[in-house]
């Protein structure tokens, strides 16, 4: 029991019991622990703290709703999550509640300590002018030019379809109606669509259950231990690729244990977007990977909008070109081809080609997005809109709940912020950021190519 004089709350008590008995110490990690995946780091620790502003939060037994990215932010390990927290949760009041019902504990050393202390909080300053001024918040008359923009995208695919013209439905059913379903369910991921969060995880779920037959949670959990991380190795599940493609000269040594071909790597600057995104990816997600997660966790409300992704779309092909079943199913699943390959090859030209970052190594909310991520061309609409405004990565990794239309302009902003405190803020042509993607391929594939697999 607690002696008389100690008024202080449960919470606090239980956090100071903890505190004395935890050992753990960034210090103590040695070499073999950067091997280690956060997730199974997190298990070597008696005790597991994040921190939040000066605050440190004991997480030991909390169960994360988004899974195990809360582990790539240990205080443990000498990490600070304080603007992942805040941008990741910006709309969540019940996060917040939940982070302060958490046995706590106060920081050892202050945030001012931080070499970067005067620019993240010059940063906390200017974010707070940009939602004053009104950028974060969400626009409903977009949203619905967004969808309409689907309706109409899907129209089109069906009239070239009826019109005896397959192959260009199938790339406009997926260049456009299925790559901007994309787009629009991965602003839902974000909060950004509407602001609230219930509506835009179910629009989450309907865009890209019906234009993607896959899962708006299962992206989620993955996409956010991108986005917590950017180009950090054993961390960014953007990385970890191989032997499909490898994207960092020392991918196949640091990713998980996996096989791995010579001239398969020497051709993947070829193979990666018709190969390995628009058959590969789409296959194992598709068949795979999204219904396996739905069917664990019984969500039945995805679950419906990807069966009828398969069902409806096939039908209206079937209707609308006069085809067998197998036949819509074909036009179906290359239209899907085409999809992925939109998708997942403008993904990478935002951050693929940057350098990588060690595992055991912490930097910045800030660095992270300028260091390892890249914007394209964010003055010029076309590719605004060729890229779902997510040519702002820079700017998007920042501010994730921010809505996407709005991020050229805050891109314009912040090269004055940039310089001021000497980021490297990288700005790439559409074509150089292609260029810088597919040279990085083709290097990184031909040294693996002449050197092999090193040998540990």
């Amino acid at each position: 029991m607690c002696p008389p004089s100690d008024i202080r709350s449960p919470v606090t008590r239980a956090a100071a019991k903890v505190a004395q008995t935890s050992t753990e110490d960034a210090s103590k990690l040695g070499p073999a622990h950067a091997k280690l995946e956060p997730h199974l780091l997190a298990r070597t620790f008696t005790t597991r703290w994040v921190r939040v502003g000066d605050v440190e939060y004991d997480v030991t037994n909390f169960k994360h709703p988004g899974g195990s990215v809360i582990f790539y932010m240990l205080a443990n390990t000498g990490a600070d999550a304080t603007e992942a927290f805040k941008e990741f949760h910006m709309r969540s009041k019940k996060a917040w509640k939940m982070l302060k019902a958490l046995p706590q504990r106060p920081a050892a050393t202050p945030r001012t300590a931080d070499p970067d202390a005067a620019m993240l909080a010059d940063f906390a300053k200017w974010r707070g002018e940009l939602e004053r001024e009104g950028f974060f918040a969400p626009s409903r008359l977009h949203l619905a030019y967004r969808l309409f923009e689907l309706v109409l995208t899907f129209a089109l695919g069906t009239y070239l379809m009826s019109a005896g013209h397959p192959m260009f439905a199938s790339a406009v059913y997926g260049c456009f109606f299925g790559a901007r379903c994309g787009w629009v369910q991965h602003e839902g991921g974000h909060n950004s669509l509407t602001g609230t969060i219930w509506w835009d995880k179910r629009v989450q779920a309907a865009t890209c259950g019906f234009g993607l037959s896959t899962s708006g949670d299962m992206w989620n959990q993955m996409h956010n231990k991108h986005h917590a991380t950017p180009q950090k190795v054993r961390h960014d599940m953007d990385l970890d690729t191989t032997p499909a493609v490898a994207f960092f000269k020392t991918a196949v040594e640091d990713n998980r244990p996996r096989g791995f071909n010579r001239v398969w790597a020497r051709l993947q600057a070829w193979t990666f977007v018709p190969v390995t995104s628009g058959l590969l990816v789409q296959a194992f997600w598709i068949y795979v990977l999204h219904p396996r997660q739905v069917i664990r966790k019984r969500n039945w409300e995805e679950a419906s909008w990807m069966a009828v992704s398969h069902v409806v779309r096939t039908s209206v092909i079937k209707l609308a070109g006069g085809y067998s079943w197998p036949v819509a199913y074909w036009w179906f699943t290359v239209g899907n081809w085409f999809a992925y390959m939109y998708l997942f090859a403008h993904f990478s030209t935002s951050h693929t080609h940057t350098d990588v970052l060690p595992s055991d190594k912490h930097i910045s909310w800030v660095h992270y997005a300028v260091d390892h991520t890249v914007d394209i061309d964010p003055s010029k609409p076309v590719v605004n809109w060729l890229m779902g405004y997510l040519n702002c990565q820079v700017i998007h990794h920042l501010f994730p709940d921010m809505p996407q239309f709005r991020q050229p302009e805050v891109s314009r902003r912040f090269k004055a912020f940039a310089k001021k405190w000497d980021l490297n803020y990288k700005v790439l042509t559409y074509y150089g950021a292609w260029k810088a993607t597919f040279s990085n391929l083709d290097e990184v594939g031909q040294h693996y190519y002449v050197n092999g697999r090193a040998r540990a």
